[in-house]
């Protein structure tokens, strides 16, 4: 049983846990918070992409602001 956990292979399937799963694992469990903050101020964040829109608009038309 040993032999099978050390090898990454999960006992009584074809399955094996690579590097590239556990990379892909920890690699979600890093990002997954950050997604969540980011999901949760979304309306700030939208209002800060809106302001700096018109600010590009403004500067590129040259309008009083």
């Amino acid at each position: 049983m040993q032999d099978f956990i050390v090898l990454g292979i999960i006992p009584g399937t074809d399955y094996q846990l690579t590097f590239t799963f556990w990379l892909a694992v920890a690699g979600t469990l890093v990002v997954l918070p950050v997604l969540v903050r980011l999901w949760r101020r979304r309306y700030a964040f939208a209002a800060i992409l809106l302001s700096l829109y018109v600010a590009r608009l403004i500067s590129r038309r040259r309008l009083l602001a």
